[in-house]
């Protein structure tokens, strides 16, 4: 039996790339959905789509190791 990959390995360039296309993607929802003739039961659908991507949004920020710039005594800098 298979398993799912647990890590999985991407460049800071592959990271920007996916959040840039995930935000793009919620443009395009959010435009359509304030569309004045845009249909009730469609708008709810892409609300709900907006939702998912902005927590997978979230988890790719959660995931982050912030790295900051430390002064030579080890106390961070600002």
């Amino acid at each position: 039996m298979s398993t799912y990959n647990q890590m999985f390995k991407l460049t800071l360039k592959d990271v920007d790339l996916i959040e840039q296309s995930i935000r793009r993607h919620i443009g395009q929802l959010a435009a359509m959905e304030s569309m004045p003739n845009h249909q009730s039961q469609e708008a709810i659908d892409n609300h709900k789509k907006i939702i998912d991507l902005m927590v997978v949004l979230g988890n790719l920020h959660n995931q982050k190791i912030w790295y900051g710039q430390t002064h030579r005594t080890g106390i961070p800098l600002g």
